[in-house]
């Protein structure tokens, strides 16, 4: 195995010194910068929002949208204890004014956060999701009716082209429209060698609760 293809590994679950080195390629490469940027831009943040990121990874997004949501709460989300380092590190004074958490783990602990988000989001984790149905039905409940959700993927295996993008994006809309996410979208960043798509829906509010008669 070459040692690209030893990095191309650590993308899934970062870990040891090779898992440094990935967490860094991920915070500096361009493409990497510009995605995470334009993701926040998509979820139009406010100032009090809750946010929560599902695989945080370095934190780039994170820095990010702690400078949106300077009242909110922010919780960033993440199965590899080195990404978790290299986020707190790189959200220190989010952190230390309580503004911003930082939690080791998947899916699985949603249930033990505070409370539902108004924005939840992630980046280039959803090819790693083993079930994506049954990850959009657990979201669907992490997020307060009348917030959002978006997904973010751009595909970074040897020859990917646009349609494997969009391929991805069509079906994580089916995925987000059978959990109950409505106005379902997808947005596209013009990136070379491929664009990245990102998926965004909303769960209903409750006046719309209330006007579908649920």
């Amino acid at each position: 195995m070459t040692f690209k293809q030893l990095i191309a590994r650590q993308f899934g679950k970062p870990q040891g010194a090779l898992g440094r080195l990935a967490g860094a390629i991920m915070a500096n490469r361009p493409s990497n910068r510009t995605r995470n940027l334009w993701t926040v831009e998509r979820l139009e943040v406010g100032s009090e929002d809750r946010v929560l990121e599902i695989g945080c990874g370095p934190g780039l997004a994170l820095a990010a949208i702690a400078e949106r949501a300077t009242r909110g709460r922010i919780v960033g989300l993440d199965h590899s204890e080195t990404m978790i380092q290299q986020a707190a590190r790189r959200n220190r004074q989010s952190i230390d004014a309580g503004r911003m958490e930082l939690v080791v783990g998947g899916l699985e602990r949603l249930a033990s956060l505070d409370g539902t988000f108004d924005k939840v989001y992630s980046i280039n984790v959803v090819q790693f999701l083993p079930d994506k149905a049954a990850a959009y039905r657990t979201l669907f409940y992490a997020v307060r009716p009348g917030g959002v959700v978006a997904t973010t993927y751009m595909p970074r295996h040897k020859h990917a082209t646009r349609s494997d993008a969009r391929d991805t994006a069509r079906e994580v809309s089916r995925h987000m429209e059978s959990a109950g996410f409505t106005a379902v979208r997808i947005e596209e960043l013009p990136l070379t060698p491929v664009p990245a798509d990102c998926v965004i829906g909303n769960r209903p509010s409750l006046v719309e609760y209330v006007e579908a008669g649920l």
